[in-house]
C-alpha cells in the first residue's frame, strides 16, 4: 500500500517513526523515515515500511507531505485512511489523506480526536516562494477541525453533485434522443432532466447518501424544473414523466401555492422538504 499524507503540523522524524510504528503495530525498526529530497544513501530501503517526508512553506495549512509505503508483510491490509487516523491519534495533528474516488480538491481529514471529515484542498498560487515546494490552502471542512481553524465549515457542494444516485426514468426517456451540450437544448433536456429526478430521488430517500443537502442547490435544482416545464411545450411527452416525479416531489414536500395545487405556475416553489436537510 502506498499513502499520500499531508500532516498538519510537521512531526520531526524520530517522532514520525515512532507514530508510524505506533500506527502499524510494529517495532521502530521495521520503519525507516527521511527527508525524501535529502541523501539516500542511509536509507534501509528494505524495511518493511518506508517514508519519505517533505517540509511545505509556512504559508502553507499542511506542513509536510509524507508518502509512506507499507509492504505486504508489515500488514497486508493497510489502507490510507485507517493509517491516517493511526497517524493522527500518535502524532497529535490532523493528516489529510486523497479521496481517490472525487475530485482533485477533495480530501479527509483524520483527526487526532478518531473523526474523518471532508475537507476541499486547493493549491496556494502565491506562496512564500523562500521556503520552497507547493503550498495548500484547505478551504472548507464539513466539521470544525480544531486544527485547521481558518476553514469555513460548510457541506460540500461539489461533493454532493457526484453523489451516486439512480436516475432510471430520466434514463429511460433520454436513451434515444440526442446530447450535447448542456447549453444546447438537446443538452439541457438530458442536464436538467437528471437534475430533476435526481432531487426527487434524494427527497425519496430521506437525502441518503450523504444524509445532507444545500438550500442553495435546493432552488438550482428547482430552477430546474422550472426549465423543462418551458422545455415541455416542445417536447409533449415530457409531461407524463414531470407528472410521475412531480408526484413524488409533491408527497415529500410540505406546502401549497394560494390552494391552486399543482395547477399554479411554478407550484414546486411554494412547497420545501418535509425533513429539512440543511
Amino acid at each position: 500500500m502506498i499513502a499520500n499524507l499531508l500532516t498538519v503540523a510537521a512531526p520531526a522524524p524520530a517522532a514520525l517513526r515512532r507514530a508510524l510504528a505506533r500506527a502499524l503495530a510494529l517495532p521502530e525498526s521495521a520503519v525507516d523515515v527521511a527527508d525524501a529530497d535529502g541523501d539516500q544513501a542511509d536509507r534501509d530501503w528494505d524495511a518493511p515500511v518506508l517514508c519519505g517526508y517533505r517540509r511545505l512553506p509556512r504559508a502553507s495549512d499542511v506542513a509536510s507531505e509524507l508518502d509512506v509505503t507499507v509492504t505486504p508483510a508489515a500488514d497486508p491490509d493497510a489502507t490510507e485512511r485507517a493509517l491516517a487516523l493511526g497517524l493522527a491519534a500518535a502524532t497529535g495533528t490532523s493528516v489529510l489523506y486523497p479521496d481517490a474516488d472525487q475530485l482533485p480538491s477533495a480530501y479527509w481529514v483524520a483527526v487526532p480526536d478518531g473523526r474523518t471529515v471532508r475537507c476541499r484542498l486547493e493549491p496556494l498560487d502565491d506562496a512564500d516562494g523562500d521556503d520552497g515546494g507547493p503550498a495548500y490552502r484547505v478551504t472548507a471542512t464539513q466539521e470544525p477541525v480544531p486544527d485547521l481553524p481558518g476553514a469555513t465549515v460548510e457541506i460540500l457542494p461539489e461533493i454532493l453533485d457526484r453523489e451516486p444516485l439512480p436516475t432510471p426514468l430520466a434514463d429511460a426517456f433520454l436513451a434515444d434522443r440526442p446530447n450535447g451540450p448542456a447549453a444546447s437544448p438537446e443538452g439541457g433536456l438530458h442536464h436538467h432532466l437528471r437534475v430533476w429526478e435526481r432531487l426527487v430521488r434524494r427527497l425519496d430517500a430521506d437525502w441518503r447518501p450523504s444524509g445532507h443537502y444545500r438550500e442553495d442547490l435546493f432552488a438550482r435544482d428547482l430552477r430546474s424544473r422550472d426549465t423543462l416545464d418551458d422545455m415541455a411545450v416542445e417536447v409533449p411527452s415530457l409531461r407524463p414523466l414531470l407528472a410521475i416525479l412531480d408526484g413524488v416531489y409533491r408527497e415529500r414536500t410540505v406546502g401549497e401555492p394560494s390552494g391552486a395545487g399543482d395547477r399554479e405556475p411554478d407550484w414546486w416553489h411554494a412547497r420545501t422538504p418535509g425533513l429539512l436537510p440543511w
